[in-house]
């Protein structure tokens, strides 16, 4: 195989010169010093004894260090590791444990963390910033007694590229494997995706906590010859005033900052002089915002929708789909099928349904994973005849727009009756008082299982009776919850999203 993800990436960055490639914590790279510093680190883990196809595990902070460290694994056949570092020691001990890493990498904003795991079995752990262990290389040491030339390391198609490990809440961490197929396929498809033109801008309010981050938005930037301007953190009045003065053409509207960033755009209309994309993807935003979203900035935002196994997003709402009333409800859709994927929906026998129909959601996409790494068990069960199954829930209307509606793992059945949680919470999230609300499912000796929820309420008023009541207005009895508990705040994963696994756990100890 005489291309690779990696170089493809050397070739663009080669060419990029002296242009900027990454912009974080005040620091600047160009694309040539990106190429040489990645080169150095590739060639310094081949000198300390890896060999290509040995593992490199990651757990880094935003950093250009760390960019830098992803493209060295890729340029120098190394799998990377992505370790999300928002994750605890307790988490992060199983993934290492599975992953085979023979290098780890860390920042110091995780040196707390990191002096409590084993890697004692990696034969170099490296420290960008101050390690926590003496016997830790340090990065800028490490690169400086490197060659700076680009390694060449033939690779076939099917080889690792990146393993990106799903956050387990449901149970043992899955390694998501991406291959030089796949990789080089996202890095070429990614701009089509997105409409992310040569030399693009990015200000990139994501994290490298996030691997779909690094391969979908951040690399295809790279390849492109662009520039990443790291945003995450930031104030809503800094991130706009960051992109006026950087003319960004590309950006994600997180859901939790959608209603600030529409405001910003009311009082900074002089962004969308060179803003071309604002993009959405991952969690669900309300269609009313999304309609407010659409208002600002017209046909530049984008919804999508894929996953860590399908690499680039399998559905995109495109710029016409917002006036052309062809989807039932393009506000509450996730677009459709982009060129190099499809999409159907199955019920429990594995039928696919006819239009309208709800059931789960499969994909055959180009840039889909190969399986989990040292799972083929989980592999079988999640690929079937070349299609993932999701495990989300959904329909596709009769113009092909998707619309996600629930994780087929929190449907509720009771009294033979399905209930989407999902559903449920939408129906509350209008209820003013009603912070955060959470639903899920029970056992119950009558009805096999009962609805129930946890809330996060700044009214008082918004007592037990008064939930179920609101509930009972906005939905079939059937779906109401039954109980309703309070707390401070709802616990959360590493990649922010609400821990149900825990608050069933608690729910049932408090019983």
């Amino acid at each position: 195989m005489d291309e690779t993800a990696g170089t493809l990436l050397a070739d663009a960055l080669r060419r990029g010169g002296d242009r900027v490639a990454l912009r974080a914590n005040g620091q600047v790279r160009s694309h040539r010093e990106v190429l040489a510093n990645a080169s150095r680190f590739a060639n310094a883990l081949a000198g300390s004894g890896l060999h290509p196809g040995d593992h490199v595990a990651l757990m880094v902070a935003d950093r250009v260090e760390a960019v830098e460290a992803y493209v060295g694994c890729l340029i120098g056949g190394f799998p990377a590791v992505h370790v999300n570092d928002r994750l605890t020691a307790r988490e992060v001990r199983p993934i290492l444990a599975d992953a085979d890493a023979r290098a780890f990498v860390y920042t110091d904003s995780v040196a707390d963390r990191v002096a409590d795991l084993p890697t004692d079995t990696a034969k170099s752990v490296i420290a960008i910033g101050s390690p926590c262990d003496g016997s830790h290389a340090v990065w800028t040491s490490l690169i400086a007694d490197a060659r700076p030339d680009v390694p060449v390391v033939p690779r076939q198609a099917d080889d690792l590229t990146i393993i990106g490990y799903t956050s387990g809440t449901t149970g043992s961490p899955k390694g998501v494997m991406h291959t030089q197929r796949s990789m080089m396929r996202i890095l070429q498809h990614m701009p089509v995706h997105f409409d992310i033109r040569p030399r693009s801008r990015c200000a990139f309010t994501g994290t490298l906590s996030f691997v779909a981050g690094i391969w979908g938005v951040l690399l295809p930037h790279l390849f492109l010859g662009g520039e990443v301007s790291f945003m995450a953190g930031l104030g809503p009045e800094e991130w706009f005033a960051r992109m006026r003065a950087q003319g960004s053409n590309f950006t994600y509207v997180p859901t939790p900052l959608a209603i600030e960033f529409i405001q910003q755009v009311h009082r900074h209309p002089q962004v969308l002089e060179t803003l071309r994309v604002a993009m959405h993807s991952g969690s669900k935003m309300p269609p009313d915002t999304v309609r407010a979203l659409v208002d600002a900035v017209g046909p530049r935002f984008a919804e999508a929708y894929g996953m860590t196994e399908t690499g680039a997003p399998v559905t995109r709402t495109e710029d016409a789909d917002w006036t052309s009333g062809e989807a039932d409800d393009v506000y509450a859709s996730t677009g459709r099928p982009v060129h190099i994927a499809d999409v159907s929906i199955i019920d429990g026998h594995g039928h696919e349904v006819s239009v309208g129909g709800t059931g789960e959601i499969t994909v055959r996409s180009d840039t889909q994973f190969s399986g989990y790494y040292r799972q083929p068990g989980l592999t079988a069960e999640a690929v079937i005849d070349g299609r993932l199954r999701t495990g989300d829930i959904g329909r596709v209307d009769a113009a092909g727009f998707l619309y996600v509606t629930d994780r087929a793992k929190d449907m509720i059945v009771s009294g033979g009756m399905n209930v989407y949680p999902a559903e449920v919470e939408s129906a509350m999230s209008d209820v003013r008082g009603l912070n955060e609300f959470a639903v899920f499912g029970i056992p119950d000796e009558r009805w096999g299982e009962t609805v129930v929820a946890v809330a996060v309420v700044s009214d008082q008023a918004l007592d037990e009776a008064a939930i179920i009541r609101l509930a009972r207005e906005r939905l079939a009895s059937y779906k109401k919850p039954t109980q309703v508990r309070f707390m401070q705040a709802l616990p959360r994963t590493a990649s922010l999203k609400i821990d149900k696994p825990a608050l069933r756990r608690q729910w049932n100890e408090e019983t």
